[in-house]
């Protein structure tokens, strides 16, 4: 686990209006919740904010987070619950964050990385098809991993990895009823098009030869 360190001032306003002359002003509306408040409104540093979030693991890392102006109290241990971008720009909106306790087990979702190229990739051009690139994982705060690692180097066309095969950090669980499909390693779909394509050909080969046959019996109709 890593921790950043991130400041804050409380923010007395709310409002589209505000919140667009807070941006304009390099700042990022924010709003904190967890350990007994409904959420107390505050603002980020915007160039903070990025710089944080280039770092590897900065959604799964514990933030120790200063509120400055009026927040008073000690430091509090936050994880970052939300980040509302702009569709289309790469500009942050809002973001929201939850204050944890550090004694007690919580519920975060981590990203799978993929290591290796999978052997039915590499010599038979098959496709490594992902069905999660996150998973929910329950644990304390200061065991939380920056991701879930998956060595896919020995898997060949067929072979199925599920969630209960892959090896997680000692006190992680990762809830779960069934046993579902993580990903997968499937046959090149240029296999299934060029067998289409072939079926194509000769059926139009037969529909040549039927008409070739109708026209010979036709000029022996007219020679009679």
């Amino acid at each position: 686990m890593s921790t950043n360190k991130i400041t804050a001032e409380v923010r007395e306003t709310t409002g589209k209006g505000v919140a667009r002359k807070l941006r304009a002003a390099g700042r990022i509306p924010a709003v904190l919740y967890g350990q007994g408040h409904d959420g107390v409104s505050l603002t980020l540093d915007s160039y903070e904010l990025s710089q944080l979030l280039a770092t590897a693991g900065a959604k799964t890392s514990v933030l120790e987070l200063e509120v400055k102006d009026g927040g008073g109290g000690p430091r509090r241990n936050v994880l970052i619950k939300e980040v509302q971008k702009h569709p289309y720009k790469d500009i942050i909106l809002h973001m929201d964050l939850l204050e944890i306790a550090m004694d007690e087990v919580i519920s975060v979702m981590v990203p799978i990385e993929i290591v290796g190229i999978a052997k039915g990739v590499r010599l038979d051009d098959g496709i490594l098809e992902m069905k999660r690139r996150e998973l929910e994982i329950e644990c304390l705060p200061h065991i939380i991993p920056d991701s879930l690692t998956i060595d896919v180097t020995d898997l060949e066309i067929g072979d199925v990895i599920h969630v209960e095969d892959i090896e997680i950090p000692e006190g992680v669980t990762i809830p779960h009823d069934v046993n579902f499909t993580l990903l997968t390693v499937v046959a090149p779909a240029v296999e299934v098009e060029e067998e289409e394509e072939l079926e194509e050909g000769e059926e139009a080969e037969e529909r040549e030869g039927e008409d070739g046959e109708k026209e010979s019996d036709g000029e022996e109709d007219e020679e009679e």
